[in-house]
Parts: structure tokens; sequence; C-alpha cells
């Protein structure tokens, strides 16, 4: 490969991670910059709303002149063909990858097309109505045919996509492990490496979507019988295809003992962090001096109190105090930021310990955030202060608590009842 090439793949990765509004997350080795792991989250308003679906690209030496070759990861062992146009076996159909054909030449790939090209068409194909993206049945308009190939499109993705992955991250499935019926087989990961390289983003993205996971699994519980079949599409056929039946009565007690888990992870590297500051491990030194440096400045004095537990560099304890004028006038919200001695690879874990009511926390004290520099701190300090100082977004992705969502984006109305549920949370706060 060309160092022309080698520069553009360069820039390509590096301008889709410095953009953490995106909802690609990539991994590569610096050694080998031509195998690249994207993992896509799920559109929401979609089956594979805030799912997790990993992908390799593989680029090959004539790129951009050719288009690199792509394959799902995600598919429960070739168990679960996600998509008409992503199979069981990994194989991703799309005129730009030149794995389907073109209609029309704009579609074709060209030297114009990157790394961002595909990963945005990939997504496209997580639509609102996947079934239309089978040839011949774009103009479906029969609702129980969507209906029954979204439902258990809906399924699987908390299934496999959600519940699958982390349970495998925190060594629950083996050969030996049986979950809804079938037996977990331990094949490896990609030839690069045994497991996804996504184990702290997922389990991140977990605690922060869990209750939203959980509200579908309990309105779907309502409409689909446990250990109804699904419906198999015209196009499904032999192992490609996505076969089983509806159990969200065991998805829903898979999510609850997946979150409490992963809430208790911060509890156990406060009691590996002992070693790690007997050791005087590099993150130790850096928390440490990343803190000092913060306290020194000043600049958070007016929105943040901040305190090392038992001066812990590792235990990081908050608290925001809420605008005059606000809301969250006189409130005073407890944070917990949790490091471990992995950090910046892994980041921290943050708590609202004090109910808040807010669309990017979640009812349990979980606030959304992606930063571009993982090492600074100060970026995960910006994002707690701008809780208090801008008005949510609009972006679907970042709403982790629903009801304070709706009431946000509602009628002038329901702007009221928001704003009395945060004051509300605010006059509580000086209670703990």
């Amino acid at each position: 490969m060309s160092n022309s090439s080698i520069l553009r793949i360069q820039k390509e990765l590096n301008d889709i991670e410095k953009s953490p509004e995106n909802q690609y997350f990539l991994w590569y080795d610096d050694s080998n910059i031509k195998h690249v792991h994207a993992l896509i989250t799920g559109p929401t308003q979609t089956p594979y709303a805030l799912g997790m679906f990993d992908f390799v690209f593989n680029i090959g030496d004539n790129y951009p002149q050719a288009p690199p070759k792509v394959t799902a990861m995600t598919t429960s062992n070739s168990r679960v063909r996600f998509n008409p146009n992503i199979y069981s076996t990994g194989k991703v159909c799309l005129s730009i990858l030149g794995t389907w054909e073109a209609k029309e030449s704009g579609e074709k790939w060209s030297a114009a097309h990157g790394i961002l090209s595909v990963l945005v068409s990939i997504q496209s194909l997580l639509s609102e109505f996947p079934y239309r993206n089978e040839p011949d049945h774009e103009e479906e308009k029969d609702e129980k045919i969507l209906d029954d190939y979204n439902a258990k499109l809906q399924h699987e993705t908390i299934r496999v996509s959600v519940c699958d992955r982390l349970e495998e991250a925190l060594g629950w499935k083996n050969d030996n492990i049986k979950v809804d019926g079938t037996t977990s087989i331990s094949r490896p990961f990609c030839t690069c490496r045994s497991t996804s390289p996504f184990l702290d983003v997922t389990k991140r993205m977990f605690l922060m979507y869990k209750q939203i996971y959980s509200e579908t699994a309990q309105r779907e519980m309502t409409t689909k019988r446990e250990g109804t079949a699904f419906v198999l599409a015209r196009f499904e056929f032999g192992n490609n295809s996505a076969q089983g039946t509806f159990q969200y009565t065991a998805l829903t007690k898979r999510l609850d003992k997946i979150q409490e888990a992963l809430l208790k992870e911060p509890e156990e590297w406060m009691t590996l962090s002992k070693d790690w500051i007997a050791n005087e491990t590099t993150s130790a030194s850096n928390l440490r001096s990343q803190f000092d440096q913060i306290q020194a400045s000043h600049e958070y004095d007016s929105c943040l109190l901040m305190e090392l537990r038992n001066d812990n560099p590792f235990a990081w304890d908050l608290t925001a105090m809420g605008l005059p004028m606000t809301q969250h006038d006189g409130g005073m919200f407890n944070i917990e930021m949790r490091f471990h001695d992995d950090f910046p690879t892994v980041q921290p874990r943050i708590r609202f310990t004090t109910e808040m009511f807010h669309p990017h926390i979640s009812p349990d004290g979980i606030p959304y955030y992606r930063v571009e520099r993982a090492e600074n701190i100060r970026e995960y300090l910006d994002m707690l202060v701008n809780l208090f100082k801008r008005d949510p977004s609009g972006d679907p992705t970042t709403h982790l608590n629903m009801r304070a969502t709706k009431m946000w984006f509602g009628s002038k109305e329901d702007r009221r009842d928001y704003n009395r549920n945060a004051r509300r949370c605010a006059q509580r706060s000086t209670d703990y």
C-alpha cells in the first residue's frame, strides 16, 4: 500500500474518532491500520434501537480505488440474520461495497467514498422497516409482515447484541452454559483477537441504556406471548434467517442481572486500587496530578465541589451545585466518579447518587457522555457542568430518561411538569 493511501486511512480514522456526536466507535492497531473494527449503534425508532453491532473492515492495498471488505460480527455465531442485507454468515450486501448490484452509477464505490461512507451506509440498513431492504419488497405495505419482522429483530437485538455480548464480557458464558435453550459456542471473535475490542464502551452504553432496554422488554411482554415462535420472512431460509421464540421474561431477568454486576464493578476497582496506589502505577500518579491541577485552577469552584475519597486518586467525589434562577436552583447533587488503573483505555464510571430529573441522566443516575479526549478529566467535568448550563440535546441517542424527555420536548404544560419534577429533586437533594 502506498504512503498516500496509508495517510488517507489515518486521516479518515482520526476524523471519525474526533466526532463524538456520531454513533460509531473504532478500534485498530497502529501496526496494521488496514484492519479496523467498528461498533455501530442501532438508530432509535427502529427495531435495532440502541443495539451494539460489530463489523470488521479489511482494507486492501488498492484502497481507495477499491472498497474495503466488511464482515458483520454480531450474528450469534452465524445463527442470526439481522437484516435482509446482513447475512448470518457476516456478509454485508451493499452496492457501495460491490457486494450488491448497483441500480445507479452513484451507488457504486468511487475514490471519493471512504470508511465513513460505508459506516453511514451500513447504519442506513438498520432502518425503521428493514423488511423493505429486500429486493422486490421495497414497497411492502402489509403491516403484519412488517411488524412480524420488526418484532423478532427487536427481540434479537436485545438478546444477542446486548445480553449475549455483556454476559460474555462478564465471563458468564461458556460451552456448557445454555441461554434461552441454546448452547453458547465459543469461537474466536476475529483473526486479530479473541473478543470484541469494545468491552469498556459497551459496558458504559449498557449502563446508560439499560432502563430503555427494560422498558422495551416490558412493553413487548404485553403483546408477545412467551414461547411464541418468530415468523420467518419470505426471503429467509436455512441458517440464513432469524429463528427462535419470544423470551422477554428471561431477557428482563438477564438485563437486571447484568446491571447489578456492572454497578458493582467500581466497588471492585476501589478494592484493587489499594495495590495500584501502593505500586505507584502510572494511572495513580496521573489521576492525582490531574486532580491537583484542577483544584489549583479553581475553574470549577462555582459549580462543582470535589474531593478524593480517603485520599484515593481513583475515587473522586463530586457535588454539582444547581445554578441560580433555574429549575435546579439550590440543589446539591452528589456524583461518584470512579477510575480503573487502565484509564483512559477504561473510562471512568460516573453516577449521580442524588436523584436528578434530566433527559440525559438515567433513572439509575447514569449520565450520557462521550468525550473526544478520554485522557482529559476536564472533559468529563465539563460534561457534568453542561447538564446544568445547557438545554437538553434533541439527539435521541442522548435521552436516557424517557419520562423527563417527553416532558421537556412536549407541550408547554409538559414543560411545566418537567420543571416541577426537577425543582422537587433539587429541594430533596439537600436532605441526602
